[in-house]
């Protein structure tokens, strides 16, 4: 009687077990950007790109243990050139579908990976993201790379929103310092 019930609850407890998604879902949240940066009038497109070669955001890279590869549901280059968009917006741009100055991003690397430590008892996730910024008005071009890595250890599989947030904050912090940038403010408003 013991096994039976054992056995049940075995069998119970492992058509429980988590599944990962399909697709991971980014989402960097920003803070709200102060109105009046820029002189009203001024019209800008924001144009993105994707330049990796492998466009997952998420790999699950264990030993032993098939690799597991996620992609995000929208284009991260989408996703990131709306978020900038809106900001510059609240900024004061214009947003317009071609402009003379050309805000554009290219993602480089956006990428968590996770692993087993050398032990063998840890999770390493190392979340990398490398975006390069360049704006272009009339002609004169300001070019920025923006990087940032985390690595985390855990004695559990991370869940997806975990690795989700590492992403997701090191995004964020990305399109603030952009945002943010002095330079990228000079190189918009052009020569007075």
């Amino acid at each position: 009687m013991k096994r039976l019930l054992l056995l049940i609850i075995a069998v119970m407890l492992s058509g429980c077990a988590a599944t990962l998604p399909d697709k991971t879902n980014l989402n960097p949240a920003l803070e709200a950007q102060p109105t009046g940066v820029y002189p009203p009038g001024i019209e800008i497109y924001v144009d993105s790109q994707d330049d990796r070669f492998e466009k997952q955001v998420v790999t699950y890279s264990i030993k032993n243990e098939a690799s597991i590869m996620l992609f995000n549901q929208v284009s991260p280059q989408i996703m990131l050139a709306e978020r900038l968009a809106d900001g510059f917006s609240q900024q004061g741009l214009t947003r317009v579908g071609r402009a003379d100055i050309t805000v554009s991003i290219a993602i480089e690397e956006l990428m968590v990976t996770v692993t087993k430590t050398k032990s063998g008892l840890l999770y390493n996730s190392d979340a990398k993201t490398r975006i390069k910024l360049k704006v272009n008005n009339n002609g004169t071009v300001l070019t920025k790379d923006y990087k940032r890595e985390i690595s985390k250890e855990r004695a559990t599989k991370p869940d997806i929103p975990d690795l989700e947030a590492m992403l997701n904050e090191q995004l964020a912090d990305v399109i603030e310092k952009i945002l943010g940038d002095g330079q990228v403010r000079e190189a918009i408003r052009g020569k007075k």
